[in-house]
């Protein structure tokens, strides 16, 4: 399978969903799961204390550490306190990513891009195929490395925007290192291990996403379930609307949002580069009938000169090597072929 050929922006402006949301309470059926999907559970006490990590303490405290090996061997994900960003911030660069969605759609268009799916404004019908469409509208910037930002795709209104997009990239990149030393540490291998993988440039993505409200959830989702095509991604979720779901032993669980939290995943490359010990996790978006939501999330590859594959600590006889070696041109397409037909890619990885 090809990668996903972006629409023209006459064509991309008639598939966006909050368009199609504000003209019509019909649902167009590409976008319909036939038979629904089974319904998540509720489980808050899991996000207060084996899934609550405290970002401050992962340099001093060994039951941290092993909090954090617990949550990404058992879950491939977490939620983050404490992690340098106030609760003010977070709620503003949630408000400002509003403000952009609620432009003029002649002004949103302006941040299209014809030739790239993961720079620009646009929306989840650019998937080539036959896939059911998530109902979600993005906003994709490069936010790390600063020279491989295409600047003429960040937003110039709402004004604050470009400034609080710099200003966020700064504070997740400076919560990086210390989480990839903690990850290593927490393996007892050396602290700069995954550090070396990733390479000083690897990328990130930020997506800026705007889930409008659905008139049937029921048979809508969001983003279908996948897991990420990253080693780590960081969530920004809305306060006070829900959506996130994750899966645990065929279970579907509801993630709470917890006001100045960060939700952390790990990606199935960083499943690859521990050799299974860690795992990524399967998740999805569902929508609802009251209300738009918003999030932002933002999702860390490594160098594209890497070659990824498991760590030498963690292969030996006690563990064989699990997934094969590749570099992230081979992954990405395999993504996208994957993701189409509602696979997981790291089975393809797998030896």
């Amino acid at each position: 399978m090809a990668e996903p050929i972006p629409l023209p922006k006459k064509e991309l402006s008639s598939k966006l969903v909050q368009e199609i949301a504000k003209n019509s309470n019909e649902i167009p059926e590409q976008y319909l799961h036939k038979n629904g999907f089974p319904q998540a559970i509720d489980a808050p006490d899991l996000w207060k204390d084996a899934l609550l990590i405290d970002f401050s303490l992962l340099s001093s405290s060994s039951t941290e550490l092993a909090k954090l090996r617990s949550a990404l061997s058992e879950w491939g994900c977490f939620q983050v306190i404490n992690h340098g960003m106030e609760s003010s911030f977070l709620g503003e660069m949630i408000e400002v990513s509003k403000q952009f969605f609620e432009l003029p759609l002649e002004e949103k268009l302006k941040c299209s891009a014809a030739n790239d799916i993961f720079q620009g404004y646009g929306s989840d019908a650019i998937y080539a195929g036959n896939q059911t469409i998530n109902w979600n509208d993005r906003l994709f910037v490069t936010l790390y490395p600063e020279e491989k930002r295409q600047l003429k795709f960040w937003p110039t209104k709402p004004e604050k925007f470009r400034g609080m997009i710099q200003e966020y990239s700064m504070k997740l990149t400076n919560m990086l290192e210390p989480l990839y030393k903690a990850m290593a540490r927490s393996l007892n291998l050396e602290e700069d291990c995954f550090l070396k993988h990733q390479g000083k440039n690897g990328l990130i993505t930020g997506r800026f996403s705007l889930y409008p409200r659905c008139p049937c959830p029921e048979r809508v989702l969001g983003v279908k379930p996948h897991s990420d095509g990253a080693t780590l991604a960081f969530l920004l979720p809305e306060n006070g609307v829900q959506g996130l779901e994750v899966l645990k032993d065929d279970v579907w669980h509801k993630v709470p949002v917890i006001p100045g939290a960060l939700f952390v995943n790990f990606g199935d490359l960083g499943e690859v580069m521990t050799n299974g010990v860690f795992k990524s996790v399967m998740h999805r978006v569902v929508t609802n009938d009251a209300k738009d939501r918003i999030s932002v999330a933002a999702f860390c590859t490594p160098e594209d000169s890497k070659i990824i594959g498991p760590v030498s600590e963690l292969i030996g006889d006690h563990k064989p090597q699990l997934f094969k070696r590749f570099d992230i041109h081979e992954f990405r397409r395999m993504f996208f072929e994957n993701y189409a037909k509602g696979r997981r890619t790291i089975e393809a990885l797998k030896l």
